[in-house]
């Protein structure tokens, strides 16, 4: 054992970056093995492509029997009196009634029987047939729908989980961003307030300073580039799922309120983070924030988007809660607390 552990310690120890880019590769290799495997299960028959081939095989049945016939009842003579069909094969029954309603004998009596014995029923069952193979095509192109959409759906969830753990880096080096433009608006706003010629200009920019605190600016700051800045990744990685797999991409108006909705949900999530952090004391550790980010994503995040989709569920669920843990337990993993580029 010892000499194991002292194997394990001398290994390298992987950086952030490395350990992202192994993520990436993994969730790459896993997204080729989804491929691969729906095209078995479902090959890439357009779906389109299936309902206009059973809609011609419908068509052929139609034009076969016109709808379901029936043989009626012995005519004048003994011979078989046809209830009228339609399409070729009621042409054919009007054609062979009219042999042996104008005519008799031996030999007609041998072509009625023929006729109605062996002729009569080919375009009816060739009409089945043919219904049996649309009734086919349509089973088969639900199927294909209903596969597609279960793997677009799992392919979705590895892509925004990768998006998820990704978005650190970049999510980091926005607060940044957003600090910055918070201490110039907040500097704009002192320098207005000492512009103002009243007995109040001597204490104005100290009230600014209150009315407006840093934190506030920041965070309204960071909530708007962040959230538009993650809902843009996220929004982009469904739509060009759903591309992939043919399915429906939504209107502009859809995917705009979708948009709206994961960037309020992303306001969610970072008040319940920054309400999180305050209960926790000491130096930020790698548990503390993969704690923070859970309350903030399953207080903050999932209640405000469940709200504005309109979900009979609105709190978290424990599946939501798997997948929560399973991404942002990555983040923690990968990159420690107050981990940036170049460092």
């Amino acid at each position: 054992m010892a000499g194991r552990r002292g194997t394990l310690m001398a290994l390298p120890a992987l950086s952030p970056p490395a350990l992202l880019m192994t993520l990436m590769a993994a969730g790459g290799g896993t997204l080729v093995c989804l491929r691969v495997y729906a095209g078995v299960t479902a090959p890439e028959i357009p779906v389109d492509e299936l309902r206009k081939a059973a809609d011609a095989f419908r068509r052929l049945a139609d034009d076969l029997d016109g709808g379901e016939g029936q043989a009626g009842e012995a005519g004048p003579g003994g011979h078989p009196s046809l209830r009228t069909r339609g399409g070729i094969a009621g042409r054919a029954d009007e054609a062979a009634s009219s042999v042996w309603r104008n005519n008799g004998g031996e030999a007609v009596d041998a072509f009625a029987k023929l006729y109605i014995m062996r002729i009569m029923a080919v375009p009816g069952a060739l009409a089945r047939d043919c219904r049996v193979i649309a009734a086919g095509c349509d089973a088969y192109a639900r199927l294909v729908e209903d596969v597609n959409r279960r793997f677009a759906e799992l392919d979705k969830a590895i892509l925004q989980l990768l998006w998820l753990v990704a978005f650190q880096p970049l999510t980091s080096a926005l607060y940044g961003v957003a600090q910055a433009m918070a201490a110039v608006q907040l500097a704009r706003l002192v320098r207005t307030a000492q512009a103002l010629k009243s007995a109040f200009a001597m204490s104005a920019a100290r009230i600014m300073q209150m009315a407006f605190p840093k934190y506030l600016l920041t965070t309204l700051n960071y909530a708007v580039i962040d959230g538009a800045a993650y809902a843009g990744g996220a929004l982009a990685i469904d739509r060009s799922v759903d591309a992939a797999y043919g399915l429906p991409l939504g209107s502009p108006r859809d995917n705009a309120e979708e948009f709206g909705k994961i960037v309020a949900g992303n306001t969610g999530y970072i008040l319940g983070y920054d309400l999180a952090k305050l209960g926790l004391r000491g130096p930020a550790t790698r548990g503390s924030e993969l704690t923070a980010r859970l309350f903030g994503s399953g207080f903050g995040y999932t209640p405000v988007k469940s709200a504005l989709d309109g979900d009979g569920e609105i709190m978290t669920t424990p599946e939501e809660w798997a997948s929560k843990l399973e991404g942002h337990g990555l983040r923690a993993l990968i990159f420690p607390p107050g981990w940036r580029f170049g460092r």
